[in-house]
């Protein structure tokens, strides 16, 4: 019943510069060692797609609201799971994208119940940025964030496979397609008919 989630597949991990998080100074900013669950949010069916992570209470730009958990694995698997995702995806089940581009060796793969940063939902005007701290994933507010507020943030998915991730954050200046903000005006070049006619595909 999830959305499609974190994070752009292999083929795209190569290709977006926005989803390779920024790389937080640990000397500047204290990040506290979460669990998976945070005192900051809730889940609850979206208005995006899904199910969606809302805030619990004001969160301050800057905070680190919860860790991205999941299983630590190497590019190989990484990509025979993106194969299997894509099996699931022509069978018409749940192809949800949860692998993130870590290192150049590894990646993380999210898909556990745990991990309730996999509920957050997609937009191209984000609340929450990603960042990486020793090794860990953090999503962290971009801005205050007041209570009752989706939380969102950039996939990043390259464009390349734009057709393969319509989205529906319903942003003012949403393209239509999940693309990394740096990419989106490739994206605005193709014609609009095109990309009507991919939105509408099953």
């Amino acid at each position: 019943d999830d959305a499609t989630k974190p994070f752009a597949a292999p083929r795209a991990m190569r290709d977006r510069p926005d989803m390779h998080a920024s790389v937080a100074r640990s000397a500047k900013i204290a990040r506290p060692r979460r669990p998976a669950a945070s005192r900051w949010i809730t889940a609850g069916q979206s208005a995006i797609h899904g199910r969606g992570v809302y805030a619990r209470e004001p969160i301050p730009d800057g905070t680190p609201v919860i860790e991205y958990t999941g299983e630590r694995i190497t590019k190989a698997e990484a990509a025979r799971r993106e194969t299997q995702r894509l099996a699931r995806q022509r069978r018409g089940d749940d192809d949800s994208v949860y692998i993130f581009n870590l290192t150049n060796r590894h990646d993380l793969d999210g898909r556990t119940r745990r991990n309730v940063a996999r509920l957050i939902n997609h937009s191209c005007a984000p609340n929450c940025r990603i960042e990486v701290v020793r090794g860990r994933v953090w999503i962290t507010a971009r801005r205050d964030i007041p209570a009752g507020a989706e939380l969102t943030f950039d996939y990043g998915f390259a464009f390349p496979d734009w057709a393969l991730h319509p989205c529906r954050c319903g942003s003012p200046r949403c393209p239509g397609f999940i693309v990394a903000s740096a990419q989106r005006w490739r994206l605005r070049r193709i014609p609009r008919a095109e990309r009507a006619r991919q939105a509408a595909s099953p």
